[in-house]
């Protein structure tokens, strides 16, 4: 597993590129996003989750590096899991929430994203 592949995805999402963000998901692909209830199963969905989140002052995400591993699944499958943290500001304050997450990369395919799951780390 390519580390650039995750990198990308934070850089983008830290950079509120959208476009490139989207670009990374492939139209079958499912997201578990961290602040949505349902399951986000069509390209549209994936685009109003992000573009929400991307017009939060200030929003972006920061990899916990000590918790990433990466794994190969198959021949151009591979996953990476670990701990990632969003934040943007509400109301004058810095929101930081904790999360996990899962990718499944199709690495044959310029590391196109066929799954994510995220969600909140309880306290």
């Amino acid at each position: 597993m390519k580390v650039s592949l995750l990198e990308k995805w934070v850089s983008c999402v830290t950079n509120a590129d959208l476009e490139d963000l989207l670009n990374m998901y492939t139209p079958e692909a499912l997201l578990f996003a961290t602040f949505e209830q349902k399951p986000l199963d069509k390209p549209s969905m994936i685009r109003d989750y992000f573009t929400n989140f991307l017009s939060r002052d200030g929003a972006g995400v920061e990899l916990d590096p000590q918790t990433i591993t990466h794994a190969k699944l198959g021949e151009h499958t591979a996953s990476s899991t670990g701990l990632y943290t969003f934040f943007f500001n509400e109301n004058d304050q810095l929101v930081r929430q904790k999360a996990r997450f899962t990718f499944i990369f199709n690495e044959e395919d310029s590391g196109s994203i066929l799954h994510h799951h995220s969600s909140v780390i309880p306290s």
